[in-house]
């Protein structure tokens, strides 16, 4: 006679257990943030304080340009532009949420603990999940709150818009962050093991995916050129997809405007469609994740027991063909940097979302110019793009470069070994961030002002402007890291929430303001005045007394950062 002993919690006592884990979590975080972090607390809440602020600005700029060319505001016009940033957002939250819960569910220590732990699959999987939907809906809730509060105060909206909102927003991360969530764990347990076939299969369709919404492009384009005053129509037609009734961004613009429109019923009713139908979906993601995450992990795990044949691969070939003007030494250890970057998915996979996002975006508002309707102003949205690129360019330099002298630590001696300076070392990290920002944020810029159709001066002005920014940012990620090492950690998020990390944020944060405020700021008040004028207004060269300031501080920005970390590390023993 045998018998099975279970030894796994009731799933009653797990779900219990596991609150009580989530809220000791946050207890202890907030306490800690609370007696070593304040600085990063007061730093993270004072920069989503100032993105909440100049969104916030720009949207009340935005909505009294409808008032001016007496667009109404609770028009068809207005719900498609919400239809569109509703679907932009959900399409955000899909690939953050999830890449975060990749690196929770497939890469951190904590979840192989839990893993060997009698825990349920699904009981991890909502733990993780919570983080990461909470992480990744942060910056959907500093842009859209300020977006609808903008709304509201130029629109008139009863009083029980504002509390409805921050429902809708809540109940709408849910749903996005349930599918990222399944489709990470199925990606995950039926990848094919030869990745390099698979990935050059979904290649091909997102390069079929993009020839046809250029495809698209082309032909609204010329269809606007001969449509004879059918543009309003055009424009409207252009988001017959995002308003169909499967589509959750259709029910939260239609929730929305109807509270907007004082129909408190016809409010209520797309609210619990989002809420349940986001509820579902997280059940569905639990459910997936009881069957497949053990074994979605196990596989993984396995792929790393195969024999690998390293290689130069033609990305290594081309970032080595890049820097150039370097030596062949230097060149070897900026190709070396580029490889770990390359061969992290949450590294790379942002930028791309991004700059995909930010160019559909232009090229949506190109067509509200061509259609006369002054809704938007090219010179604000361009100034917001290049805002955008910047942050984005700050955060991705601090987490990838800020920590590669820390990481390098334990293994300096490697380094050592080898027929290079410490000052070779400097350089060749500051090389090889620096090429990387300036290629892939000049393209960026310039390609979204050339599709809102910026004049020359504008595309002159903000390429260097985003050269000092690229340049500077890419001096002082360097060499603060070089200056305020943390050799003992091992984990590269914690060496960026660290006391170096948040000066090196703090630092280049002040350092972006400062030069987009004195380079590009005055160059677009102006335009904007002289739009507003009906250009009788002529501008001032006094606007572009900036310039040199801006290009002294990112000499300075450049020179004094790497000096430091020069000197640093010549006298650091390892």
């Amino acid at each position: 006679m045998s018998s099975t002993i279970d030894a796994r919690p009731a799933a009653p006592a797990q779900a219990a257990l596991f609150r009580r884990l989530r809220l000791q979590l946050f207890r202890n975080g907030l306490r800690v943030a609370l007696e070593n972090g304040r600085v990063r607390l007061v730093t993270m809440i004072a920069t989503s304080a100032v993105v909440a602020a100049f969104t916030f600005a720009v949207s009340l700029y935005l909505f009294n340009q409808l008032r001016v060319n007496n667009i109404p505001f609770k028009g068809a016009i207005v719900e498609a532009l919400f239809e569109l940033l509703f679907f932009t957002l959900g399409t955000m939250l899909i690939f953050s949420t999830g890449i975060i819960l990749y690196a929770s569910l497939f890469t951190s220590p904590e979840a192989r603990f839990l893993l060997c732990s009698p825990a349920r699959a699904d009981q991890i999987f909502a733990t993780k999940f919570q983080a990461a939907v909470t992480f990744s809906s942060w910056g959907f809730v500093i842009l859209g709150v300020p977006i609808f509060v903008a709304y509201g105060l130029m629109s008139g909206v009863p009083w029980y818009f504002y509390p409805l909102l921050p429902l809708y927003l809540l109940g709408y991360v849910i749903l996005p962050g349930s599918v990222s969530a399944a489709g990470c764990l199925l990606l995950v347990r039926y990848m094919p093991r030869n990745r390099k076939q698979f990935f050059a299969l979904v290649g091909l369709v997102v390069a079929a995916g993009l020839l046809f919404w250029g495809y698209r492009i082309l032909v609204g384009f010329r269809r606007s050129l001969v449509s004879s005053g059918r543009e309003l129509d055009d424009l409207i037609g252009q988001f017959d997809l995002l308003r169909s009734g499967f589509s959750p961004s259709h029910w939260m613009t239609r929730g929305v405007m109807a509270a907007a429109r004082g129909d408190l019923t016809a409010a209520l009713v797309p609210l619990a469609q989002v809420w349940s139908n986001g509820l579902l979906c997280f059940l569905g993601a639990a459910w997936v994740a009881g069957r497949v995450y053990r074994t979605a992990y196990d596989r993984l795990s396995a792929f790393g027991r195969d024999k690998k044949v390293y290689k130069t691969s033609p990305l290594d070939r081309l970032m080595e063909a890049l820097v150039f003007y370097l030596d062949r030494r230097t060149r070897v250890l900026v190709v070396k940097d580029f490889r770990t970057f390359r061969r992290d998915p949450t590294q790379w996979a942002v930028l791309a979302i991004f700059g995909v996002l930010m160019l559909i975006g232009a090229s949506n508002f190109r067509q509200y110019y061509s259609a006369d309707l002054g809704i938007m102003d090219k010179y604000a949205i361009s100034l917001m793009n290049l805002s955008g690129t910047a942050v984005l360019l700050c955060a991705g330099l601090s987490r990838f470069v800020f920590p590669l002298i820390s990481l390098e630590g334990r293994k300096f001696w490697i380094l050592g070994l080898t027929p290079v300076s410490r000052d070779q070392i400097l350089w060749g990290k500051f090389a090889f961030a620096a090429t990387g920002s300036l290629v892939v944020a000049e393209a960026l810029i310039l390609t979204s002002d050339a599709l809102l159709g910026l004049p020359l001066e504008g595309l002159a002005l903000h390429a260097a402007a985003v050269a000092v920014a690229a340049l500077g940012l890419s001096a002082l990620n360097v060499g603060l890291g070089a200056y305020l090492p943390t050799f003992r950690e091992t984990d590269p998020s914690k060496i960026v929430v660290g006391f170096g990390g948040t000066v090196n944020m703090v630092t280049g944060l002040a350092f972006l303001v400062t030069v987009i405020g004195v380079m590009v700021v005055p160059f677009h008040v102006a335009q904007l005045a002289k739009g507003a004028t009906a250009g009788a207004a002529k501008i001032n060269p006094w606007v572009y007394a900036g310039i040199p300031v801006g290009l002294v501080l990112g000499a300075a920005a450049v020179v004094l950062p790497l000096r430091a970390g020069a000197k640093s590390l010549r006298e650091m023993e390892f």
